[in-house]
């Protein structure tokens, strides 16, 4: 389902005419409720105002008769009691030939023989009769409403007579249909009499003649609960008229009597109609004004910025001054705003990005150099020689691989450092650029490691190009410190298509090839023979596995061999020595093992099992009472390592091992490279107590410069220089002053490979402080020195 698309001028104009609708909702239904409390609030003043203008015509009323009473009193005056019916009589004709009002009779009633005359049509209820009886003082209303056959209404006026005769209440009976139509009601407005029966229906006692009917109609569909409380809005042929009553409290009658009053509201809510469609229409023009309004503001602003949009895509293309120049010519304005602002901030973006793009490129050129070429010799890496042969192997384009690995390469770097390495790869790649055609794929595969591809050749022609190659890095060499170094190398040779058919199996092969060449002594040439490739690659894959999962297979074992302190004609401590114990349980040197535990980065693991191991069973010697120290053998890179050194002293504090017990052997290629940071493991090794040996002193390239900068306390001397010493005059002179110059510094020397009673006496006679090889005893696992059953049972005869 693709997504809804709506325009930022439709986004702002729908939302401006959402805030507007809203608001004018609001306005409108305020006005309205406004209009509404305005509308009840006037009709409850009128209502108000009809009771009280009927209360005020009662009130007149009464006042005029009663002001017609007291006009007569002056015709008691001069007439005897026999004369007063004469009298009233005359009062009554005068009365109904002179007064508008509706009188239908007059009843004269004296204070002390009660009702005297009567004129008129006279018919009242016993009530009225006993409320007209009744004496002033004990009633309060003036007026009652009497309906016998038909609706009166009583007036109670006072005659007051002269002398002791007392006072006349004289009472005016008028009639309500015509007393009620007097009353000055306004215009659309009618009024009834009801009375409530006990079923809560209606009988209407009196209404307008003219109405009566349609009042009849009305009060069909009426009840009491309607009469009492009023009804605002309701229909009749009036249209839309309010009804509203009020309960006549002086009457005759025995049920409830209420003066109901009908309003016609027609006109008032037409006004309040047409005022709500005024502020509609109102408002909804005052809606299309604004938007029509923001539409005008907007536009122009608007297709600025749509403009923008179609330029936007000229970046992508990296046409940045044709966007330029589109988005320049759309910004020349008088009036200014942040559509503006946007194209210069763009116009200003466009210029940074034209800047990054062709830093980029820079950089990608530079990137795909170095992702392709070595940086030191300008040669394609293993990355691109890889990508090239597979090409080459796909287009079945036979040839030959030769690698050529630099002999003692590692030497190079830790006797005089790096700087002396480049300079001898650099020198090595500028010879086989000469020695090869210009169309000669070469690269520089590993550290010290070229490949070579010659395309179309033989395996003779091959050889013969790897002995040139030999020949001609013979005449390679580097100074040094102190020393000149001459660059050899091993080549390996394989064949594609009869040796391999992808890329790593003619690597491994060839690989293979070098590991041959070293074997027999490096700076030669060795080219695959097919006979011995599943063995050596099998052997190969062997020990890397093996390096790999040797701990979790338990194929580890740790030997130990004696070391003779000749003063003492005692032996003092055993160097720990690495075993691995095959499929068969044969035991074999761990040689081959830790060349593959350091090729995949796995001998930092096995040196750390050694060291534990070493400290588990000096646990369990101190335990059993033998105090042999025992001396440790660790690799260059585990030495150089600081998370090997710390674990190695938690092990001491987490098995509460004393220090001293404990020499660490290292060899001169360890310490060499960054004497600093030898100096300072060495220093954090001999803080925990330990002791620290220099092993395999006097081979390869032997630096003196060790001995005065590192805090050794021994120097085991490389077998080398001790085998021949009976034989060989040069060893023994160098064996005397290795051991006058450690016992001028404070170390103590070891002699490796003692093997002879003859030879051991030598050793002593030239200082050497102590023996280590097969006279004085071979390796052996740690069962063979101490046999803790006996040491037990010693122990125990001791403490007895």
């Amino acid at each position: 389902m693709r997504d809804l698309r709506l325009g930022l001028a439709s986004k702002a104009l729908l939302l401006l005419c959402g805030v507007l609708l809203v608001t004018l909702v609001g306005l409108i239904s305020f006005n309205h409720d406004n209009l509404k409390s305005f509308f009840q609030l006037g009709r409850a003043q009128v209502i108000d105002n009809q009771q009280y203008q009927l209360q005020k015509y009662y009130r007149d009323v009464f006042a005029r008769l009663q002001g017609v009473t007291s006009s007569q009193s002056y015709r008691f005056d001069s007439y005897q009691q026999e004369n007063l019916p004469a009298i009233f009589d005359s009062f009554w004709q005068d009365l109904r030939a002179n007064t508008e009002l509706p009188v239908r009779s007059i009843a004269v009633v004296d204070p002390l023989e009660g009702l005297k005359y009567e004129f008129g049509y006279i018919a009242h209820s016993e009530k009225a009769l006993e409320w007209m009886l009744k004496d002033p003082d004990d009633v309060q209303a003036k007026w009652i409403l009497d309906c016998p056959l038909s609706c009166r209404i009583i007036i109670a006026t006072d005659l007051d007579k002269m002398e002791e005769q007392g006072s006349y209440r004289i009472f005016y009976s008028i009639d309500s249909l015509r007393l009620l139509e007097l009353f000055p009601a306004s215009q659309g407005s009618h009024h009834f009499l009801v009375e409530l029966n006990d079923d809560n229906s209606l009988e209407l006692l009196y209404a307008e003649s003219a109405f009566r009917e349609m009042v009849q109609d009305l009060l069909v569909g009426l009840n009491a609960e309607n009469i009492i409380h009023g009804v605002e809005q309701f229909n009749t042929e009036m249209g839309l008229t309010e009804l509203h009553a009020f309960k006549v409290n002086n009457t005759s009658q025995q049920k409830p009597v209420y003066y109901a009053i009908v309003n016609d509201i027609n006109t008032q809510l037409n006004q309040l109609k047409r005022a709500d469609y005024n502020n509609l229409l109102f408002g909804i023009g005052a809606l299309f004004f604004a938007g029509a309004i923001v539409v005008f503001a907007l536009s122009p602003s608007l297709r600025r910025i749509r403009r923008t949009i179609d330029n936007l895509p000229l970046l992508a293309r990296s046409s940045h001054n044709l966007f330029r120049r589109n988005l320049e010519s759309n910004s020349k304005r008088f009036l200014q705003d942040e559509s503006d602002e946007l194209n210069h901030t763009l116009i200003r973006l466009s210029y940074q990005l034209e800047a990054l793009e062709q830093q980029l490129k820079s950089r990608a050129e530079e990137l795909e150099w170095v992702a392709n070429y070595d940086n030191l010799t300008d040669l394609p890496n293993r990355r691109k020689f890889e990508r090239v042969i597979t090409q080459m192997v796909k287009e079945k384009r036979y040839g030959c691989l030769l690698m050529v690995d630099l002999d003692n390469f590692k030497y190079v770097n830790d006797i005089s450092g790096h700087g002396a390495g480049d300079e001898m790869l650099r020198q090595v790649s500028s010879s086989l650029e000469r020695l090869l055609p210009n169309d000669t794929l070469l690269a520089r595969i590993s550290g010290d490691e070229f490949a070579i591809y010659l395309e179309g050749t033989s395996l003779a022609y091959s050889e013969v190009v790897a002995q040139r190659i030999i020949s001609m890095l013979a005449q390679v060499s580097v100074p040094g410190h102190n020393i000149i170094h001459t660059a050899s190398a091993c080549v390996g040779i394989v064949a594609f298509p009869e040796h391999g058919n992808g890329f790593e199996d003619l690597m491994a092969k060839a690989d293979i090839c070098n590991n041959q060449a070293k074997e027999l002594g490096k700076n030669c040439v060795v080219t695959f023979q097919a006979e011995n490739s599943d063995t050596e690659l099998a052997k190969k894959h062997y020990w890397l596995d093996l390096a790999q999962n040797a701990i979790e297979r338990d194929r580890l074992e740790l030997h130990y061999q004696p070391i003779m302190n000749n003063k003492l004609n005692k032996v003092e401590h055993y160097e720990v020595l690495l075993r691995v114990r095959d499929e068969n349980e044969q035991l074999h040197s761990p040689y081959q093992l830790i060349l593959a535990a350091e090729k995949n980065g796995q001998i930092d693991k096995i040196d750390l099992w050694v060291v534990q191991q070493a400290l588990q069973q000096m646990e369990t010697n101190l335990r059993n009472g033998f105090t042999d120290k025992l001396a440790i053998n660790l690799s260059a890179r585990s030495f150089c390592s600081e998370k090997v050194i710390a674990r190695i002293a938690r092990e001491f504090v987490s098995r509460n091992i004393a220090g001293d017990m404990i020499i660490f052997e290292i060899t001169e290629t360890a310490a060499l490279p960054n004497m600093k940071q030898a100096e300072e493991h060495i220093r954090r090794l001999k803080a925990l107590g330990c002791a620290i040996a220099l092993d395999d002193f006097g081979v390869g390239y032997s630096s003196f410069h060790s001995l005065k900068h590192l805090p050794f306390d021994y120097l085991k001397i490389d077998g080398s220089f001790v085998r021949e010493i009976l034989n060989q005059n040069e060893d023994k002179v160098f064996i005397q002053a290795l051991v006058d110059i450690a016992n001028q510094l404070g170390h103590k020397t070891v002699a490796e490979f003692v093997e002879s009673e003859a030879l051991n006496n030598e050793l002593i006679n030239l200082g050497v402080d102590y023996s280590q090889g097969y006279y004085i005893g071979k390796p052996a696992s740690a069962r063979y020195f101490w046999q803790f059953d006996k040491a037990s049972a010693v122990l125990a005869l001791q403490g007895t």
